[in-house]
């Protein structure tokens, strides 16, 4: 198996020969070490062959024909043996193959993967930082010269991916074991260079990190492949953790392969060469993204949708005109979900369409079927740098903007418009030079918006096309189709009718999934069916998607109801983590089995639903972390709303779920004021000024109802629902709540967050002994929680954060408040802070105080060991506590916010053994804070994310922050220039700051 150049230490496998092939790809491979032969300059040929078949080099065979011609395939070969290598080998091998790389001889200017199994992946990474630290070199000397300088900032810029093959990033201790056995075996030792591989060493960890700040900073995408077969007689040479360059790397267990075999496929049947081809494609054919809208979930190269060639021609209409000419219209038509919000994403990041609106302000709306055009009208004024009206009308309102956009250039999309009415108010880009560019379902509102809107018209992929974007959903990669699902599956993919959306549900749904009789013939017969009635052709679209939401109890029973739960927000909303956390927790949807965490669990139904293409994030999914904010395609809300419709076939009065959110309604439909079986009613996001005194839902459960400018709480409103456990009344505002709110036993959240007239809590708050969420977040008027408080026995959680009025007593009298939870009536007193800190079942806490209440923290804040989120507000304190990183062992988020008396931070905070479990610490308006203190080794050994936020007196951070192993974000909001020059000098000193400092 000879390449076809073979020249040492560069072999080129493909092309045979140079000429004048046109080239879009470098693939570079780098091999690991070698036990037999002496001579290893051939060593990528016994490496790189295909498991069984010794005389076939897969990558220089098997690529070629499934990336395309225009593709480059390169080994490099280097001494690698055991026992000829010296010592500290790693360093030297990458700079000598620095200095061939770089040569005249190769260019570099197209998109570059690289490709290191064991060893040669250390190998790899040093390279990697070898060309980073000669790119930023500013005045060559002979041995850097210009030339190499630029060669290396070339080819460092078009490395797109990195993939390791069981590569020991922190060090393996069993290859040394498993290398002295076979050495003892012919009475031979190794020398130094086992040294550069065995656990944590100090050299490797600084490889690692500096790497890993490179890869950060260059967008780099890392997949790591991990042995999943032990060797004989010693394991696994790699295990899992050292085989992940980050953890938050891709990553796949080649569970029939040992180390040797990992980077050795099969076939290309086999799922470990897929991946790494739908690896390869990603990084080589889909460019950065840059600052754009949330991107579609799963996102493919688009060749394989069909849709470069509409981006091309919706571009060239964008840009036809000059920058002078009088203000246009672009509109892209298509049912819902062939894909015109991608379309507009991907037109939206062209560097062509960017360069041509250069100096003009862009502008993305998205507008949906009942849209509210005075919040949107806000967000114009926001997005032009103009204070929002309050009191204007909408006529007013929108003749105030034409004059603002008449004098500017705007390039303005409207994302997903249903009604002349709502574009005839959103019309406003008037402006030389300015283009509207919408999108709708619609084609007569086109017509009708402008005789000289320049039109594109979606229409389904093509069949291939179809069939492609089905097998990288189904199978994972599409050269995996086994021969006898490959009939059924086309006919499955046929079915979808070319809707992108229709082939990524239903092809998500049907992974792994292999039995022809018992899964792909009934679920194709049940696709068939869904278009023999008559319907729509939105309810066939929704009967196929049906088809994914029915498959979706296969991984979790609950994964039905928790999709359900989405059709309770309104449309084209971004949904955060931890509120649908909550309201999971409280609707009893999770934990899902006694004793598990309900964030980890609410995580796993959340990313299986990512995962099956339900919901959309804006980051690849690998922990909550990034999970913090996602949204559903309206198409995937719409079905929501479908299959609860048509599932209950009944009148609103016998539903068992009632949603109406975001409809611009003002009042309660009359129909649903006496709803005899329902169990959730969602309202949220309307305009309901006034609830009835007249309802009645003995059944109900849950009343969403925030959002919604509720001026009045009628106490017989509150009577209608004796059975009520969760109960939302955010953004209302009313000034006060009927005493029969004590009435609802069997409460267990309630959200009053952001009510900012409401200045008093009844008394008969306190008989509420099942509550466990209390949210007063942004209840800016509330002067102080009554103190039958202490009745709460089972709360959990209390926010009270930028409760800017809200004062504490000093302490309670004696026996008043005991008397008071027995349902006693006295004279309202406020709660103390003594008080709170007495519900020992506390897990989430933040608290609020001015400087003028005077109260201190109490002692007995110690007692609430269970917190895990303690966050807080109090402008008076000048100390805290230095026994607190020991009382509060399971804490994960700790908050302090606006404490401007607080100068310094106890030196117990960053001891060795300092708050165990915390991962998130934010610092934000502690004015006076002058120092942080030393980090020693031990302490805070989970932290992952560090913030301050305008800190103005904190000039300086501590080096020692390098010794939190754990340490991700480092992040600077709104701080001095002092404290960033200061951080820019630790990451001088230390490449582990540069790991992970962040300056915002």
């Amino acid at each position: 198996m000879d390449a076809s150049s073979s020249d040492w230490p560069v072999h080129q496998l493909w092309p045979p020969s140079d000429g004048t092939r046109r080239t879009e790809l470098d693939v570079v491979l780098f091999h690991g070490l070698q036990l037999t032969a002496n001579d290893t300059s051939d060593a990528w040929s016994s490496t790189w062959t295909q498991r069984g078949h010794d005389d076939v080099c897969w990558p220089g065979e098997w690529l070629p024909f499934d990336l395309g011609e225009a593709v480059r395939i390169f080994s490099v070969s280097y001494n690698a043996h055991v026992v000829t290598s010296p010592h500290d080998h790693v360093s030297e091998i990458a700079h000598n193959l620095f200095q061939t790389l770089m040569s005249p001889r190769y260019e570099w200017h197209h998109r570059i993967v690289l490709i290191g199994h064991s060893f040669g992946g250390l190998v790899l990474k040093s390279l990697v930082v070898k060309l980073k630290r000669a790119s930023t070199i500013r005045y060559p000397t002979n041995s850097w010269s210009e030339a190499t300088v630029q060669h290396a900032e070339v080819f460092l810029r078009n490395v797109r991916g990195v993939a390791f093959y069981a590569v020991p990033h922190a060090g393996s201790s069993n290859i040394a074991k498993y290398v002295n056995k076979l050495l003892r075996c012919n009475n031979r030792r190794h020398p130094g260079i086992m040294d550069n591989i065995q656990p944590w060493q100090r050299d490797m960890e600084e490889l690692s990190v500096e790497f890993d700040s490179i890869v950060t900073e260059n967008e780099i995408n890392i997949y790591a492949f991990c042995e999943g077969r032990p060797m004989e007689q010693v394991g696994i040479l790699v295990d899992f953790s050292s085989a992940q360059q980050s953890a938050r790397d891709n990553s796949y267990k080649v569970e029939d392969a040992n180390h040797m075999e990992v980077c050795k496929p099969p076939s290309k049947e086999h799922p470990s060469y897929g991946l790494l081809l739908q690896f390869i494609i990603t990084c080589g054919k889909v460019a950065r993204k840059y600052d754009q809208p949330l991107q579609e979930v799963h996102d493919l190269p688009q060749s394989m949708f069909g849709l470069e060639s509409y981006v091309e021609r919706v571009e060239t209409l964008l840009t036809s005109e000059g920058r002078n000419a009088a203000p246009r219209y672009v509109g892209v038509c298509g049912m819902g979900g062939v894909g015109k919000t991608l379309l507009l994403q991907r037109v939206y990041e062209r560097p062509k369409v960017k360069g041509h609106f250069e100096a003009a302000k862009f502008i993305w709306l998205t507008v949906g079927q009942t849209p509210d055009i005075m919040t949107l009208y806000r967000t114009l004024s926001e997005e032009l740098g103009l204070k929002p009206k309050k009191n204007a009308n909408p006529e007013d309102y929108k003749r105030y903007l034409h004059t603002q956009f008449i004098q500017k250039r705007v390039f303005l999309v409207l994302d997903d418009v249903w009604q002349d009415k709502a574009f005839d108010s959103l019309d406003l880009a008037k402006g030389r030079g300015s283009v509207t560019l919408l999108t709708t379902r619609n084609l007569s509102l086109l017509e009708r918006a402008s005789p000289q809107i320049s039109q594109e018209h979606m229409t389904p992929l093509s069949k291939e096309d179809s069939w492609s974007l089905f097998c990288v959903h189904a199978f994972r990669p599409p050269s995996n189709v086994p021969c006898e699902l490959k009939a059924l599956a086309q006919s499955m993919a046929e079915e979808c009718q070319g809707l992108p959306l229709a082939l990524k549900v239903i092809g998500r749904a049907m992974f792994g999934k292999t039995s022809p009789e018992l899964q792909w013939e009934p679920l194709l017969k049940k696709l068939r069916e869904s278009r023999l009635q008559e319907r729509t052709v939105e309810e066939e679209l929704y009967e196929r998607l049906k088809l994914g939401y029915d498959l979706l109890s296969e991984d979790d029973r609950r994964l039905k109801d928790c999709f359900l739960y989405f059709a309770t927000f309104r449309e084209d909303c971004t949904l955060h983590f931890t509120g649908i956390l909550l309201s999971w927790i409280c609707e009893g949807l999770v934990p899902g089995n006694g004793g598990d965490d309900p964030r980890a669990d609410a995580f796993s139904l959340l990313n299986n639903l990512w995962r099956r293409s339900f919901i959309e994030s804006n980051v690849e999914v690998s922990d909550e972390e990034d999970m913090l904010w996602f949204k559903l395609h309206d198409v995937i809300r719409d079905l929501a709303f479908y299959i609860l419709e048509n599932d209950s076939g009944t009148p609103p009065a016998k539903q068992l779920y009632l949603y109406r959110a975001g409809q611009n309604l003002e009042e309660i439909p009359q129909e649903w004021k006496a709803i005899s079986k329902a169990l959730k009613l969602s309202l949220k996001s309307n305009k309901l000024k006034r609830l009835p005194g007249s309802f009645y839902a003995p059944e109900l459960v849950s009343l969403l109802l925030g959002g919604n400018p509720i001026e009045f709480v009628p106490a017989s409103f509150l009577k209608s629902f004796p059975k009520l456990r969760v109960l939302e009344l955010s953004d209302g505002q009313f000034d006060s709540l009927p005493e029969e709110l004590g009435d609802l036993k069997d409460l267990v959240m309630l959200d009053l967050s952001y009510c900012r007239k409401l200045e008093i809590l009844p008394d008969t708050v306190g008989k509420l002994h099942m509550l466990k969420w209390l949210i007063l977040e942004g209840c800016e008027m509330l002067k102080y929680l009554p103190s039958g408080m202490v009745g709460l026995t089972s709360l959990q959680v209390l926010n009270t954060m930028l409760c800017s009025n809200l004062t504490w007593a000093e302490h309670t009298p004696s026996g008043m408040a005991r008397a008071e939870s027995l349902g006693h009536v006295y004279p309202t007193v406020r709660a103390s802070l003594e008080d709170i800190c007495g519900l020992v079942f506390l897990t989430e806490l933040s608290i609020f105080a001015t400087r003028d209440s005077g109260v201190e923290l109490p002692h007995n804040i110690s007692a609430l060991t269970k917190l895990k989120l303690l966050g807080l507000g109090l402008e008076y304190i000048e100390t805290l506590p230095a026994e607190m990183p020991y009382w509060f062992i399971h804490l994960e988020t700790l908050r302090l916010w606006n404490l401007e008396c607080l100068e310094n931070l106890p030196r117990s905070f960053t001891c060795c053994g300092a708050f165990p479990a915390l991962t998130e610490f934010l610092i934000g308006y502690c004015w006076s804070l002058v120092e942080f203190p030393e980090v020693d080794e031990g302490a805070l050994p989970k932290l992952r994310r560090l913030e301050f936020n305008g800190c103005e007196s904190l000039g300086t951070l501590p080096l020692s922050l390098e010794v939190l192993t754990s340490l991700r974000k480092l992040i600077l909001l709104d701080c001095e220039e002092t404290l960033k020059d200061s951080c820019r000098t630790n990451c001088e000193k230390s490449p582990i700051w540069r790991r992970f400092y962040v300056q915002c």
